[in-house]
């Protein structure tokens, strides 16, 4: 980070759109997904899904009321030699189903590819922790792939505690189950 930028939390904005499509064609690279076929398909219908759910709106009755975060380097004045862009995201789902108890939780997060190592992963889940606090819940589960040990140790720094630890028929693989009072 330069003086000209800061770190923020936002949710997905129409401005955003070729931030998103960078990070997007980042995590390809990388083999992996960034948010998806819905967003790169159509940008402004997923801003708008987005701002819904986070309102508890929720069209798709496989999903749930959800509030999108995304952690942006972003300029603090218009003329500084970089534009914004996005290190990651985090999913704060308001409730909890049968499957997000098995995997998901309330929280999924993820950093971009080159951005990895770099602390990123503790700050948003720390400030996605905040906003759940906000929105109310007292405690929070996070689960990961158990063989993800960056993954469980940001949980674990952000208070974490593992509950459970099983194969995941849903996912495929073993799962570590991690709660987090607030």
């Amino acid at each position: 980070m330069t003086p000209d930028t800061t770190l923020q939390l936002c949710a997905p904005t129409l401005a955003l759109e070729s931030a998103y499509q960078a990070c997007e064609a980042e995590y390809n690279a990388h083999g992996e997904v960034f948010l998806g076929a819905a967003a790169a398909n159509d940008w402004p219908a997923y801003v708008a899904q987005c701002a819904e759910e986070a309102q508890g709106i929720v069209r798709d009755p496989a999903r749930v009321a959800q509030t999108m975060f995304l952690l942006a380097r972003v300029p603090t004045r218009p003329s500084a030699p970089e534009p914004t862009t996005l290190l990651g995201m985090a999913k704060l789902r308001h409730t909890l189903t049968p499957t997000l108890e098995d995997i998901g939780g309330h929280i999924g997060y993820s950093i971009r590819p080159g951005e990895r190592g770099k602390g990123y992963g503790d700050l948003i889940l720390a400030l996605t922790l905040e906003r759940a606090r906000a929105l109310g819940l007292s405690h929070v589960l996070l689960t990961c792939d158990s063989d993800n040990i960056r993954s469980a140790r940001v949980i674990v720094r952000n208070g974490g505690v593992l509950t459970s630890e099983g194969y995941s028929p849903l996912r495929g693989a073993r799962v570590s189950r991690y709660w987090i009072a607030l």
